[in-house]
């Protein structure tokens, strides 16, 4: 199996679902190359959300380190997936959540609850240009994730980021469809809200 001595590996996008159906069964059958292709492919965009969910990078980097090497340790009792990328995210979250748990330090520097810090840095101007909400200004946008609350930002970061259906956030987060539905598009109304009163304030 490959090493992890380079984690600042590059930045590949994810397979499609084709592919990815392929490398996950070549990948339980023992392949290593699919698993390093796997890994090539995921590490950047799971560390880059593990980090959001902890704001640790050195602990979310450990605790993906872990959670492939334990993949790969359990290849041949994984059951197939419906999308490889949702089933990384929720394996990877409940494995974040449980280490963050475990940990002394962790349990004597805060609570840990569902309500965790999520850091929200996202880029929806795509989403709201496709949706004919264009001005020069668009990125002003970006400071009004802070309205949202944590939860709010997750599934934005998942819907808009990761372009992962509502079932596959349902799961993901613990949380029924419609529950995941409702989160991003209450996200999206306080921010088309804040985004006109910030260009009612600049007018007047």
């Amino acid at each position: 199996m490959p090493t992890f001595k380079n984690t600042d590996l590059p930045n590949i996008s994810a397979p499609n679902q084709a592919e990815g159906d392929t490398l996950w069964k070549d990948f339980k059958k023992g392949n290593p190359e699919a698993f390093e292709q796997l890994v090539n492919h995921f590490y950047p965009i799971l560390i880059s959300y593990g980090q959001r969910l902890v704001r640790d990078k050195d602990f979310a980097q450990d605790c993906l380190q872990d959670f492939f090497i334990d993949l790969w340790s359990r290849r041949e009792r994984l059951d197939d997936v419906q999308s490889v990328q949702a089933y990384l995210f929720l394996a990877y979250r409940r494995r974040l959540f449980r280490e963050k748990e475990r940990s002394p330090w962790y349990k004597l520097a805060t609570e840990f609850n569902d309500d965790f810090d999520f850091e929200g840095q996202f880029s929806i101007e795509t989403y709201l240009i496709e949706n004919e909400v264009e001005h020069e200004n668009l990125k002003k946008l970006q400071h009004h994730l802070n309205s949202l609350s944590k939860r709010q930002r997750e599934a934005i970061y998942l819907r808009f980021n990761q372009d992962l259906a509502y079932d596959e956030i349902a799961k993901i987060m613990a949380i029924n469809h419609q529950s995941a539905i409702n989160l991003v598009y209450e996200a999206l109304r306080l921010l088309r809200k804040n985004w006109f009163l910030t260009l009612l304030l600049a007018f007047l």
